[in-house]
């Protein structure tokens, strides 16, 4: 594309308010969706692609893309001052964003968590308009060795994601890892502990699982526990919202560095922010100074959960744009969007229409402004959801949790698991078992499975095959790097208790 053409591109958005303030309105309706439990970016873009027909297609892929990118970064909103993710990748938002809240600096964290998105935004974006093609090249040839590595490289983090106890966070994920089990064996088809249960055929829904294991919970502790400490507004002011931008730079090398694992991790398909988010908590609790800190209100962690999630969004449309194969489910939802207004996503889009492509990356750009300032500013609103009655507000979150749970795949099973798995999340917690190392089991469990059974398959029953993969072998060295430094770390921390 010449330069004369991107121009075009850029101005048929910037130059025309209409087009701008679809784009606001796809954004915030993100963020809506976002940060209400149980809903998620991949439903929001379902819903809104009816309102879409009458737009044209460069307006309607920016209202998309505006719901994309404010929908997967709305979900700290509710990690941070609920201790419910209001999305799976804000999973990992919630170990260090609430602690951070309980401290009495809840617009600090939540400024962080906009920041930390809007760079990973622009981050994955730059990567997209520059060398998006031969990203995509790289990592759409992942086969299932490469997948495999991937998954045992995301379970090996579980240390990570443990908290003060490495044995109950191994226990908790290997729980996770049997609850993948469950279902339709990838290989062979045969049913595995469905228990004559048709509704177990499809296997734990994440959804489901997640809400039970997070939302639940934590309303069972504010309805039951006498002495809940209470997140006050005091702090909110721009001064104590916006990090300074010399905290900023500070923090550039975990910034930067998550934000390029989010953007690696979601061209991969059918990866996601869940998987990004904990890869790049480990690694940035890895190079910390102080990674005693994290899981206790460290800003660090919150960056790299976010930086990484909304990384994801510009890594995911490389795929889909140039080979018209979409990164994770929000991307697959979009790519019938844009087939819906006559756009086909390949090699082609960026020979036939330079000016829609030059178009579509302005809109990212936008959006993720958009989306920033959209966080920054609505934060005192955020906030205020706080001062509701909490017999008022826990019967709205049951409400919307249930909804959720529900909608994902119109089963009412999937309400009556949310509620199991609330109840025995709600245990748990008592015990102090920590929950994020049962989702990242239930997440990665099949997945390392699948691939790692096929992969044996194609190097006829032996596992030389990843020795002749070069990119699995570096995966599954650096996890076993991480499970043996974990283990002297912990022999080491309980000598010196």
């Amino acid at each position: 594309m010449n330069f004369a053409t991107i121009l075009a591109g850029v101005f048929s958005i910037i130059g025309n308010p209409v087009t701008l303030l679809w784009i606001l309105l796809g954004t915030f309706l993100g963020l809506v969706f976002g940060a209400l439990p149980g809903l998620s970016a991949t439903m929001g873009v379902a819903l809104l692609i009816p309102l879409t027909f009458t737009l044209s297609p460069v307006v309607a892929i920016g209202m998309m893309l505006g719901t994309y990118i404010g929908g997967i970064a709305g979900g700290a909103v509710s990690a941070t001052l609920l201790n419910i993710p209001g999305t799976p990748s804000a999973v990992v938002t919630c170990l260090d964003g609430h602690p951070m809240a309980m401290q009495g600096k809840a617009a600090r964290a939540l400024g962080w968590a906009a920041f930390s998105s809007g760079w990973g935004s622009i981050v994955s974006w730059i990567l997209l308009i520059t060398i998006s093609p031969f990203l995509a090249k790289m990592c759409t040839g992942f086969g299932s060795p490469e997948y495999a590595a991937l998954a045992f490289f995301g379970l090996s983090i579980i240390a990570a994601v443990s908290g003060d106890s490495l044995i109950k966070g191994i226990i908790a994920g290997l729980f996770g890892v049997s609850l993948s089990f469950i279902g339709i064996d990838p290989i062979w088809g045969d049913l595995r502990f469905t228990f004559g249960s048709i509704n177990l055929m499809g296997g734990i829904s994440t959804v489901a699982a997640l809400i039970g294991l997070y939302s639940i919970p934590q309303i069972l502790n504010s309805c039951l526990d006498k002495d809940n400490e209470k997140i006050t507004g005091k702090d909110l002011t721009i001064k104590n919202i916006v990090p300074p931008f010399k905290e900023q730079w500070a923090h550039k090398l975990n910034i930067l560095r998550s934000s390029l694992i989010g953007t690696l991790i979601g061209i991969i398909p059918a990866t996601g922010g869940n998987i990004a988010a904990f890869i790049a908590y480990d690694q940035a609790k890895r190079f910390s100074k102080d990674s005693e800190s994290f899981g206790k209100g460290n800003p660090d962690g919150i960056i790299a959960s976010e930086a990484s999630n909304n990384g994801v969004c510009g890594g995911a449309l490389i795929p889909m744009l140039t080979l018209g194969i979409p990164g994770d489910s929000v991307t697959a939802v979009l790519l019938g969007g844009l087939l819906i207004h006559g756009i086909q996503p390949g090699p082609a889009l960026f020979a036939n229409s330079p000016i829609l492509v030059a178009g579509i990356f302005t809109t990212i750009l936008v959006a993720t402004i958009f989306m920033v300032l959209l966080q920054v500013f609505g934060i005192k609103i955020f906030v205020k959801t706080l001062n509701v009655p909490v017999n008022y507000l826990n019967s709205v979150l049951v409400v919307l949790s249930l909804i959720g749970s529900y909608a994902i795949r119109g089963s009412f099973f999937d309400v009556l698991l949310t509620l199991c798995f609330g109840t025995f999340g709600y245990l748990l917690s008592k015990a102090k078992f920590p929950m994020a190392p049962i989702v990242l089991g239930l997440v990665l469990g099949c997945m390392f499975e699948g691939e790692f059974r096929r992969a044996l398959k194609l190097g006829g029953g032996s596992a030389k095959i990843f020795l002749t993969r070069p990119i699995a072998l570096v995966f599954i060295l650096i996890a076993f790097a991480i499970i043996i430094s974990t283990i002297i770390k912990s022999k080491k921390s309980r000598a010196a208790k």
